[in-house]
């Protein structure tokens, strides 16, 4: 990015996630690795040698209280200015978003299951709510991490860029480059799309499947490397046919009433919006009434093991049985051989 005069710190891009996982040990223990302890302070050190600008990114840093930004903040104290930046997406298409990401990670909570639980524990909810939590606001509630960001650079370095209503072309990632005023010409190594969707029947296909490969039933190394890697990112990837998951019914219009009142905040906030505050809209009457059937999952399981079975090694105990048959064979016409010489 050096042509563009912007600079994305570190040695490898898995950097700012460790900077990210340092800055929260406690809530990160399991991935705080003493080996990349240095990531962090090596980024400092490159974004001070470096004379424009320089730009941080990863979704960890949306759990920093308050405490840990200070101290953030302080490490950055050589800069002229830090500018906070935000991309919102609307509840309506989030929220099946999320959902799906759970699923693939070994999650087993239904659409519905997941969406109760998301309402039932939403910011403001007056009564605490039964039940285990499924993974949502820490990440989602963009009200309370701007909050938490904005006293330490001010509202009007606060950056709120939306996600547009119907995406055309680079429109999302050129608002974003418009922020840190990057010229999208200057930018021309072609990045692969690696955040890729499934089907409502896909992901309820891996969420079934997820029933049976709990953490007692596999290990996650071996779910990573199988589910994650193969089935989810090679086979059903490959084959990304039929409806997106949709929310409907009172889950929809309970989006759409949340919707508003984060819209509201952040209106009264002062922050910048880049793009529109209509894109978080949730429109209520926007309802898909089909309702996803045990065929149309059925249908992606039958694909999927095809798939697997079409690209599996062969059986080492197969390759033991034609080896066995072999050398029966081989048995059978070294005696017949013997048998024609005697009788010679």
């Amino acid at each position: 990015l050096s042509s563009s005069g912007l600079l994305y710190p570190g040695n490898e891009i898995a950097d700012h996630f460790h900077a990210a996982a340092h800055l929260q040990p406690d809530r990160y223990l399991d991935w705080v690795d003493p080996e990349f302890a240095s990531a962090w302070p090596t980024m400092v050190a490159q974004m001070k040698a470096w004379p424009q600008r320089s730009l941080v990114s990863h979704e960890l840093f949306a759990t920093a209280t308050a405490t840990q930004v200070e101290k953030l903040m302080s490490d950055l104290s050589f800069a002229d200015e830090v500018h906070v930046l935000v991309t919102v997406r609307d509840l309506g298409r989030q929220l099946p978003s999320v959902w799906q990401e759970n699923v693939k990670n070994q999650r087993t909570a239904t659409i519905g299951e997941f969406v109760d639980s998301v309402l039932a524990h939403a910011p403001g909810t007056s009564e605490m709510a039964a039940g285990r939590e499924e993974p949502f606001w820490e990440f989602q509630d963009y009200v309370r991490i701007l909050r938490t960001w904005a006293p330490f650079v001010g509202a009007e370095r606060v950056h709120v860029i939306t996600v547009p209503k119907t995406r055309t072309g680079d429109d999302l990632w050129n608002r974003f480059l418009s922020v840190i005023g990057v010229d999208p010409a200057a930018l021309t190594i072609p990045v692969p799309d690696l955040n890729s969707s499934l089907s409502a029947a896909q992901t309820e296909f891996v969420r079934r499947l997820n029933t049976r490969l709990q953490p007692d039933d596999i290990e996650w190394r071996r779910y990573e490397r199988v589910m994650k890697g193969q089935v989810i990112g090679e086979i059903l990837f490959a084959e990304r046919e039929g409806r997106a998951q949709r929310l409907s019914g009172e889950h929809l219009r309970w989006a759409a009433e949340h919707s508003h009142a984060m819209i509201a905040d952040i209106a009264a906030a002062g922050y910048r919006v880049v793009g529109d505050l209509d894109d978080l809209a949730v429109d209520p009457t926007d309802e898909r009434t089909e309702a996803l059937t045990d065929a149309e999952v059925l249908d992606v399981a039958l694909g999927t093991v095809a798939a697997l079975v079409q690209s599996a090694a062969l059986p080492k105990t197969r390759q033991h049985w034609q080896t066995r048959t072999a050398n029966v064979v081989r048995r059978v016409r070294r005696r017949a051989l013997g048998v024609r010489r005697k009788l010679r």
